[in-house]
């Protein structure tokens, strides 16, 4: 059977991955931690960069996926969506 995918939904999407890639972007804030430990200047300034990575980060991927299912949805209501095929399994 195949079957095309002509919508998805932005913000539950946008919502999903931003909460998915939190976690990840955590040890960005073990880094920052580590260079604010040296005790160098320079690097204490990039260490606060990253402690507060998690949270630009997650922004930052709210809003692209946000932009990017909104452009998928408009290409897709012109031209199609993705379209596979999904075969039955028996159990």
């Amino acid at each position: 059977m195949k079957t095309q995918i002509t919508k998805v939904s932005i913000f539950q999407n946008a919502k999903f991955l931003a909460v998915v890639y939190m976690p990840i972007s955590l040890i960005y804030a073990l880094i920052g931690l580590a260079f604010i430990a040296t005790g160098s200047d320079y690097l204490r300034v990039t260490g606060i960069i990253f402690i507060l990575a998690p949270i630009w980060l997650t922004a930052m991927m709210y809003v692209m996926v946000a932009i990017l299912a909104a452009f998928y949805n408009f290409v897709a209501s012109k031209i199609g969506g993705v379209e596979f095929e999904l075969t039955e399994m028996k159990e």
